[in-house]
């Protein structure tokens, strides 16, 4: 790893264009005179990190603070039951001991619904971003990518949803059709040699094109069933030997969601799974899948999150067009002491299988933090958070911990 780099500042220049007629909007934005909301955004972060490359026991851990700032901005709209937002957040990370892992993320996005009439609407969602992963994650996990990186890998990728709703609020039965786009770039370490030629990020650009079409069925005022399928066709640009990555995944649900308002509100789906890649030598997947949302308040002050899910899905690393069967679970409690101190702890699991080999990995990542509520739109948080993978393949489990203190402003 390249560690020569002197160290240099960081300095984040965020500015707002003057609109006249403007005046604040409740907790959060200005709302100007045409209804427009406009929502400036200022997220920050400092935290000292004792293993940014997550190495495993066998090779010394590098460790340094790092500096992050998100400035952005978020324009929204609601007329006549129609809405519209648009925004825009950019990522500034330095790390003051490991200048090699700076990163500068994009993300732009826009939600829009419209209401046509009573019985007809029409939703369009479309996402750009510029991101990366950290060392040690993703294309790049294990010691043997993580320490030779001489930066993140970076990629670009644009998301594209639609949706269209036939049937009133409040209405028996509902019908949602959807479809969707994604189509994934990677920056940087495209073109590796010799052993390292099948893990060159240009082997994992992609195309996906998808659809879904979900039946609600409205039981009561609180609780809906439904029944849904969902497909999308993967495509990757590029072969490896000839050897073909490209899948079709067919998703068969049943499920059910409810909202009691003020109290709890969630979503649960359990189906099946066919995963049928298109390369005859590779082994497809039939099985069980499921997906769950959940919120609950137990009291006004306290809130409560779960969410998870079980699916077959495509490997980080590699030209093999093999699965790994995922399980993850996620959970956080946010529990307010006094109108302005709350504390936050989050805990999640994933498990991942993978059908070409015995390999197993589980990684838990757990954090726990104290807030002070300083404004309605202003918060700041001391957090501790730890995370672990565990594999039975070498060098690929490390442990790291994270101390920091962050900070959210939505003026």
């Amino acid at each position: 790893m390249k560690r020569n780099f002197s160290h240099t500042g960081c300095i984040v220049l965020c500015t707002l264009t003057y609109l006249p007629m403007v005046y604040a909007e409740g907790d959060q934005g200005y709302r100007t005179e045409s209804g427009l909301t406009i929502i400036p955004i200022f997220d920050t972060k400092l935290e000292y990190n004792d293993n940014i490359g997550r190495y495993s026991e066998e090779i010394p851990p590098e460790s340094s603070y790092l500096l992050d700032v998100s400035p952005g901005i978020l324009l929204k709209s609601d007329r006549g039951g129609n809405l519209y937002s648009v925004g825009y957040q950019l990522s500034s990370g330095t790390y003051f001991d490991s200048p090699d892992d700076n990163y500068l993320d994009h993300n732009f996005y826009t939600k829009n619904f419209v209401r046509y009439n009573i019985r007809h609407g029409m939703g369009f969602d479309y996402q750009y971003k510029r991101d990366h992963q950290e060392r040690g994650t993703g294309i790049f996990a294990g010691d043997e990518f993580s320490t030779r990186a001489l930066n993140p890998v970076e990629y670009q990728q644009h998301n594209l949803d639609l949706k269209y709703i036939y049937g009133a609020d409040g209405a028996r039965g509902r019908i949602e059709a959807k479809a969707n786009y994604t189509d994934r770039e990677y920056l940087n370490y495209r073109f590796l040699t010799g052993t390292d030629e099948p893990f060159s990020t240009s082997y994992k650009d992609y195309s996906q094109v998808g659809g879904g079409l979900a039946f609600y069925y409205r039981r009561n005022d609180t609780t809906s069933l439904f029944a849904e399928l969902d497909a999308n066709d993967r495509h990757y640009e590029r072969e490896f030997n000839g050897r073909i990555q490209d899948s079709l995944n067919l998703f068969y649900f049943i499920g059910g969601a409810w909202e009691i308002t003020g109290v709890t509100t969630g979503t649960i789906r359990l189906g099946l799974q066919d995963k049928d890649y298109k390369d005859p030598n590779s082994e497809d997947f039939q099985g069980f899948s499921w997906n769950v949302k959940l919120n609950w308040k137990p009291v006004e002050y306290s809130s409560i999150n779960f969410s998870g899910g079980q699916r077959a899905r495509d490997p980080d690393q590699g030209v093999n067009s093999q699965y790994i069967q995922s399980t993850l679970l996620n959970a956080d409690w946010k529990h307010y002491w006094q109108y302005n101190i709350f504390s936050m702890i989050t805990l999640a699991s994933i498990r991942d299988v993978y059908s070409a080999s015995d390999r197993e990995d589980d990684k838990v990542r757990a954090s726990i933090g104290v807030g002070y509520r300083i404004r309605r739109d202003f918060e700041a948080l001391l957090r501790w958070q730890y995370e672990e993978k565990d594999s039975n393949v070498p060098n690929k489990s490390y442990t790291q911990n994270a101390y920091g203190l962050a900070a959210t402003y939505r003026f």
